[in-house]
């Protein structure tokens, strides 16, 4: 009966230790990333991404009169209709609107967007961006595989926009770290779990101390 208890007493204390490891270690919180669509270019042309992350394109040339077009052919066929290609149709510097802010073109956009969920395999995609005047923009987006440790060099902070740069004056020290939701959690399933080891590590303490004078009782007699 004591060793059964005593087994049992384990499992638990195990189990309730390991719960807060594999939560600190899950899988980083999807994020969606901006590239500015220019009239000279993106502005990033190898951002680095995490799966389950997305990018959103912008279009912001207001100078050249041009529409953009993104376009990614992953069959390699020279067409854009393939499980994985995508074809952003004509973007526009602006859509104009009614005095609802309705836009008056419902085909009109401005922006695009593409998530790369866990379908899409670590690597490297190429793509273009097809200007109206027939001139043609490479660029490529570095995907990372979601392990929840990834750690690669001169990775974008969660939430950042790529090619736009805050001032100097709204700069934070990386000292100073916000309290986050996931680490509240982590703090509290952390406090939860010690304490919860500790209760248990009493009371078996206790029950085994009580089996083992009963062993004593019941041998004597």
């Amino acid at each position: 009966m004591a060793v059964r208890t005593r087994a049992l007493v384990f499992v638990v204390l195990f189990s309730l230790i390991a719960s807060p490891l594999i939560f600190s270690v899950q899988g980083h919180t999807a994020s969606s990333f901006t590239v500015l669509v220019r009239e000279n270019g993106f502005s990033q042309n190898s951002p680095d991404i995490i799966q389950n992350d997305s990018i959103i394109w912008y279009n912001v040339d207001n100078e050249s009169n041009l529409t953009h077009r993104l376009v990614y052919d992953h069959d390699g066929d020279g067409l854009y209709n393939g499980t994985f290609d995508w074809d952003s149709g004509e973007l526009y510097a602006y859509c104009e609107t009614d005095e609802n802010n309705t836009k008056i073109d419902s085909n009109c956009s401005t922006g695009f967007m593409v998530i790369f969920d866990m379908n899409w395999t670590v690597g490297n995609y190429s793509y273009q961006d097809i200007r109206s005047d027939g001139s043609i923009v490479n660029a490529t987006i570095k995907l990372f595989a979601d392990n929840g440790s990834h750690m690669e060099e001169n990775l974008p902070n969660i939430g950042s926009t790529f090619g736009v740069f805050e001032e100097e004056g709204d700069e934070t020290s990386e000292s100073d770290e916000e309290l986050t939701p996931e680490k509240i959690l982590l703090y509290v399933g952390l406090f939860t779990g010690i304490s919860s080891v500790l209760l248990l590590a009493l009371l078996f303490i206790r029950k085994a101390n009580h089996e083992d004078f009963v062993d004593k009782v019941y041998e004597s007699e």
